[in-house]
């Protein structure tokens, strides 16, 4: 039995994994890199900020925006980045991930007993490509992860002889965590059941184990169901157990286009190599992705070997079976959402950390060159993801520059964009303009000039994410009424460089909802109907053209 790391250890993994990921992000000036979904997160928090007591809990992330509104509102008090929750949120996620980095840290340490092997599989994980970007941009994931690793580091380490509270506390932990954000219930939940099932003991008392498990769930869930009663948007246990957060949308559903982006979300989980949002652009980066998976291949082909004459060891058993568990559900799952998304994958791939902590302690200790080699593969993932996030070093004053010269070029009380609905200006436009969503032929639009709201716009994937039951002609003529209505309403409709893409890129961007079949008739129908005029060009932001009826 090995002994557990002291705390000064932790403490010092702590705030080194936090100096290095502050000055990171201090450094990169961006945090909306691959994804601005974290700017969005921001604003619906910002009620939880100002005033607690009335602001409305959200379903899918119960408790994420009640702890991420205290802590900006404790970074405001202090004087940090006051009022600006999006950058706030990027430093509150370099503090988790650091907890993080401790929990990698006591796990691996309790697992090998060796401080070296700790130190240098904390090193790894934290500089795995999205666990290195989720702690460096303002993404909502990150609490919700830590939790849930935490939760399957004692698993593994317990499950071997586990007991009804050892099983309870596996369960209080594992909760909380889901609970931050929901999805993370359905890939860890499974490998837990079957790693008590087949754990030493009687078959009743493996059941016992089992009931134990789901009983912690429900009654910390119960217990935080009720701590909220009466509050505003305040749900019952049932709706708290189930969502269905994304599922009758066009995020949910099996196509050939979700194997590319497989491959993009399983690749760039350990090196950040492209092809982070479409399938055109993960097909563009397959060589670089393929390398990626196949080194995280050979980790765990590597691990295997080493440690197949251990293969009866209760503890390893359970290790095993709650992380390629947590994988193969995981990604199962994935593969009918968003296996392309880093919050998609960082929860299912620990697997692959945990395979290089014990091909590690296989290892080490040996002979001092072989040590030195591998503390520099350890350091290797971190080096190389930070050589590819700078790409997009100060992107957000970038960002901020062109959404102002667009502002100037196009008075916006007399302008409706035309958008495919990625573009990262969308979500600086909804942040700084006006907290509208695209119109989606639901609006009642006054003549121009109309000052409110200030954000005026048309989403081409809205109709394949609100509406995934609608054929390819309903899509574009629900995007043919908006256009319309905006010309006939006196409008300029001025449409991003979406414009210029070539069906098979617009087939591509719309494989990301399930909606590549759609393509035809979208194009057909805004080439046919419309005609465009550049009218602008901005070096972040791309060209934009003037649309105007045939």
């Amino acid at each position: 039995m090995t002994r557990t790391a002291p705390a000064w250890q932790l403490l010092l993994a702590f705030a080194l994994s936090l100096l290095v990921l502050c000055g990171l992000i201090g450094w990169l000036q961006n945090v909306h890199i691959i994804s601005a979904n974290g700017m969005y997160k921001s604003i619906q928090a910002e009620p939880w900020i100002a005033s607690p007591s009335t602001a409305r809990l959200d379903p899918s992330n119960y408790l994420f925006f009640p702890l991420y509104g205290v802590s900006a509102r404790l970074l405001d008090a202090l004087g940090i980045l006051r009022g600006v929750a999006w950058k706030q949120f990027a430093y509150l996620n370099a503090f988790w991930a650091s907890i993080g980095t401790a929990v990698v840290y006591a796990f691996v340490h309790r697992l090998t007993g060796s401080a070296r092997v700790a130190a240098f599989t904390s090193v790894f994980h934290l500089g795995c490509g999205f666990v290195l970007l989720l702690s460096v941009i303002s993404e909502d994931i990150m609490p919700g992860y830590v939790l849930v690793l935490a939760s399957m580091a004692l698993a593994g380490l317990w499950f071997d002889r586990p007991n009804w509270r050892r099983v309870a506390i596996v369960g209080a932990v594992f909760t909380l965590g889901w609970l931050i954000e929901w999805r993370l219930l359905f890939p860890t939940l499974p490998a837990f059941v079957l790693a008590l099932l087949i754990a030493p003991g009687r078959p009743k008392e493996r059941a016992g184990q089992v009931v134990v498990l789901l009983v912690s769930i429900l009654a910390v869930s119960g217990i935080v169901q009720l701590l909220w009663e009466g509050h505003n948007g305040a749900i019952g246990l049932h709706d708290i157990l189930w969502t269905g957060k994304g599922v009758a949308t066009g995020w949910a559903g099996i196509t050939w286009d979700k194997a590319w982006m497989m491959l993009s979300g399983v690749g760039n989980y350990f090196l950040l190599v492209g092809g982070y949002v479409d399938p055109g652009s993960a097909k563009a980066a397959m060589g670089l992705l393929a390398i990626s998976v196949l080194l995280e291949v050979a980790i765990f082909i590597a691990a295997i070997l080493l440690l197949w004459p251990r293969r009866g060891e209760p503890r390893l058993r359970a290790v095993a079976i709650v992380f390629l568990g947590t994988l193969g559900a995981g990604q199962v799952l994935n593969f009918y959402s968003q296996p392309q998304d880093p919050q998609m994958q960082i929860n299912v791939m620990p697997w692959l950390v945990v395979a290089w902590a014990l091909l590690l302690a296989s290892l080490l200790p040996t002979r001092r060159g072989l040590t030195i080699v591998l503390a520099v593969l350890s350091f290797a993932p971190f080096a190389w993801n930070v050589s590819a996030l700078a790409k997009w070093r100060g992107d957000d004053t970038r960002w901020l520059a062109a959404t102002a010269a667009l502002e100037k070029r196009f008075p916006p009380d007399s302008t409706v964009f035309l958008y495919f609905g990625y573009e990262p200006v969308t979500t600086w436009k909804y942040a700084l303009w006006s907290r509208t969503w695209d119109w989606d032929n639901r609006v009642d639009v006054p003549p121009a000039p109309a000052a409110d709201p200030k954000f005026k716009w048309i989403a081409v994937n809205a109709g394949a994410i609100r509406h995934p039951d609608w054929t390819a002609a309903e899509h574009a003529a629900a995007i043919k009424r908006d256009i319309d209505l905006a010309l006939d309403r006196g409008y300029r409709v001025v449409v991003s460089d979406m414009w210029s893409w070539p069906p098979d890129v617009l087939a591509a961007y719309l494989g990301t909802v399930a909606a590549s079949g759609r393509t035809d008739a979208i194009y057909r129908m805004l080439h046919d109907d419309f005609r465009a005029t550049e009218a602008f060009h901005d070096p972040i932001a791309g060209t934009y053209f003037e649309l105007q009826r045939r």
